[in-house]
């Protein structure tokens, strides 16, 4: 049987190891998610970028539309796919 010291020193060590991994898998699905949210915004970005390269006024504004939702759609589909994982890990 362990002593009190031997026990308490495992849980400390355990509860560290334990508290590392948790903060490694926090910190890689906030990179995750910045990347994605990055790549959304780029996407949205380039067919607004392509509204101002047309000549045409509807196909114009077809792009115009077309990024906006891209970039907002894909921004919230990212926050929100986020904040289920999170769920499903117990973050909160």
């Amino acid at each position: 049987m362990p002593t009190l010291d031997e026990y308490q020193a495992e849980r400390v060590a355990r509860h560290l190891a334990a508290e590392r991994e948790a903060r490694r898998d926090t910190r890689r699905e906030m990179l995750r998610v910045m990347g994605i949210i990055a790549f959304w915004t780029a996407c949205g970005l380039a067919l607004l970028g392509m509204a101002f390269h047309v000549t045409d006024h509807t196909i114009g504004m077809a792009f115009w539309w077309g990024g906006h939702i891209v970039w907002i759609g894909g921004v919230a589909s990212a926050i929100h796919s986020a904040y289920r994982r999170g769920e499903a890990r117990g973050d909160w």
